[in-house]
């Protein structure tokens, strides 16, 4: 048995990425790793760890099979949440996290009940889950500083933007793979280009306006060149590792100069 199976982690090796990249910003941009840092870190991973076998433990039940050690390793993984999570409300008073976590719970819950019913991959589960696992941003930033302030939801949103923009090109990547699925493709790609163009008017807009920085475009710029070039020059094959080390070096690249903008404010 591999590690992976023996410890119930999670399949999804983007949902990582979505998970931590939010995290490291909201830290990053509030300048500091403290002992709430830490324990929200761990007691994040642990919750989300314990999404795979809350989804195993929901299946089994609806097939009537027995879900007995799935629902030990939940509450295992639980427990271990609240362990690490609650020092940071009873000790270091930080209350503004308990919205914050029942909110993400939420979406990542219906996210998962929906996945019982293999919805997982719908365009409105995946950006359900995206807005649970992003809000390790604001989450983060406020463990950091101690203060609940606009940028935690500037972080929010743009981490959320940025990993939705992953959801459509991936469909339309997919859906181009299997010729019979003409309709499938043309949707796809009709809503890769409205969301992708609405992010290179919003985003502008809001630079304009002073809400962002520069630096905010430039951290959607590869995702942003990316799908243009996928949508109008596609490939007909897919390098599954090579798109993975570019969608990490894309996330890198909107770390860092999301980061730097913030910064730099």
């Amino acid at each position: 048995m591999s590690l992976r199976s023996a410890l119930k982690l999670p399949k999804e090796h983007g949902a990582w990425a979505m998970l931590y990249v939010p995290f490291v910003l909201g830290a990053a941009v509030a300048g500091r790793v403290n002992w709430p840092v830490l324990l929200l870190l761990l007691s994040a991973t642990a919750v989300f760890i314990s999404r795979e076998s809350l989804l195993v433990y929901w299946r089994a039940r609806a097939r009537g099979r027995d879900a007995a050690e799935s629902g030990r390793t939940l509450l295992l993984y639980l427990a271990l949440a609240a362990a690490f999570g609650s020092p940071l409300i009873l000790a270091f008073e930080l209350f503004w996290l308990i919205p914050l976590g029942v909110i993400g719970a939420a979406l990542l819950l219906v996210n998962g009940k929906q996945a019982t019913r293999m919805e997982e991959r719908s365009t409105t589960s995946e950006i359900m889950a995206i807005g649970g696992l992003t809000m390790t941003a604001p989450a983060a930033y406020y463990a950091a500083s101690g203060r609940w302030e606009m940028p935690a939801l500037w972080l929010w949103l743009l981490s959320a933007l940025y990993m939705a923009s992953s959801v459509f090109y991936i469909k339309l990547r997919v859906y181009r793979l299997n010729p019979r699925k003409q309709a499938e493709q043309r949707q796809a790609l009709r809503w890769c280009a409205f969301y992708h163009s609405f992010l290179i008017v919003a985003l502008p807009a809001l630079i304009f306006a002073g809400s962002l920085r520069l630096f905010a475009f430039i951290a959607f710029a590869p995702a942003l060149v990316r799908t243009f070039w996928g949508m109008f020059a596609p490939k007909p094959k897919v390098n599954l590792a090579r798109a993975g080390v570019l969608e990490i070096v894309y996330s890198l690249v909107f770390l860092v100069c999301a980061a730097f903008g913030f910064r730099s404010a």
